[in-house]
């Protein structure tokens, strides 16, 4: 197993022409995400500007005083707004609070959007009180990786024999979120991190490039990896329901984050998701030995959210976020 992600060039993915180059670029892409989970992807499209736009607006939320982002925290039945330093617990239940603060933002839909009467979890952004306009820059970025996503979508269906339309027509209407991270610099204790060993619970996380560094990837073997970056690149990972839907074939990988810079570290993973009602469960023949119940993608979401509460435990068979060895 290497000691670095691999990085693969994605550019030949993005016009969508079966070619050879294509059909090399998705195989890449493939054998990175079934070996660790994780991969460094270039050539991904998304313009240097939009990036650097969005790192200063997240910047700004974060230079906001606590006063003010403290007016929209987030709440259990709308998980949108500020998350305070060391909120929450890990959904194991085991451990120290993460050593975070956040702002936690979804797929958008207006106030009386008729979907909100079947999914509460569908609704309109809390943004922070502040007179700089953070809402441009991020929606910009946010609609870059929504492309970036699909076109990762498509490769990988490719490479499992499945029509990418069967996954695109569940992305309509997407539980799709963003969380604005901020990290405090902390000393690293056996039990303490930034964000605690985990899962992604998601179909697949963007992450751009982070100066700072902190995260961390584990191996098949146990060991921990530096997931370190080129400045042109994102970092993307495979989570459950992208696992499951292929059968366990690409891995939902544990990672983990220690800033151990002394210096603030800031980040914005993107979380691509289904529409609420969809049903994940394998569509192609699962691997031997893995068996997992099929998902509802609003079920699930909603359970692994509100366990983000100390006082609330998870309920939802389907759920594995946080639950490996």
């Amino acid at each position: 197993m290497p000691e670095s992600l691999p990085i693969i060039d994605i550019a030949p993915l993005r016009d969508g022409t079966i070619n050879p180059n294509y059909s090399k670029a998705s195989q890449e892409l493939f054998t990175a995400l079934s070996e660790i989970g994780f991969a460094i992807v270039v050539g991904h499209g998304v313009s240097p500007d939009i990036t650097a736009d969005m790192r200063t607006a997240v910047k700004t939320v974060f230079d906001t005083p606590r006063e003010t982002l403290l007016r929209n925290m987030v709440v259990k039945g709308n998980y949108r707004g500020f998350v305070p330093l060391g909120y929450f617990t890990p959904n194991s239940g085991k451990g120290k609070a993460d050593q975070y603060e956040a702002w936690k933002l979804h797929f958008e839909t207006d106030a009386h959007d008729p979907i909100r009467t079947e999914c509460d979890l569908y609704g309109p952004n809390i943004w922070p009180e502040i007179e700089s306009d953070v809402r441009t820059p991020i929606m910009k970025y946010w609609h870059a990786l929504d492309a970036v996503s699909e076109v990762l979508i498509v490769a990988l269906c490719e490479q499992l024999g499945v029509d990418p339309n069967v996954l695109l027509s569940c992305m309509s209407m997407p539980l799709t979120n963003m969380t604005l991270l901020n990290y405090p610099p902390v000393e690293p204790q056996a039990d303490t991190w930034g964000i605690h060993p985990h899962k992604d619970f998601n179909l697949l996380t963007l992450l751009a490039h982070d100066p700072i560094g902190g995260l961390e990837v584990r191996k098949r073997n146990g060991e921990w990896i530096n997931a370190d970056c080129p400045e042109n690149g994102m970092v993307l990972n495979v989570g459950d329901m992208l696992e499951l839907w292929s059968g366990g074939r690409l891995l939902s990988t544990p990672h983990r984050v220690f800033n151990k810079s002394g210096k603030p570290r800031q980040s914005f993973p993107y979380f691509s998701k289904p529409r609420w009602d969809v049903v994940v469960q394998p569509l192609v023949a699962p691997l031997d030995g893995f068996d997992r119940v099929p998902l509802h993608v609003g079920t699930s979401a909603a359970d692994i959210w509100y366990s983000n509460w100390p006082d609330t435990a998870s309920t939802d068979p389907a759920q594995v976020l946080g639950k490996f060895e």
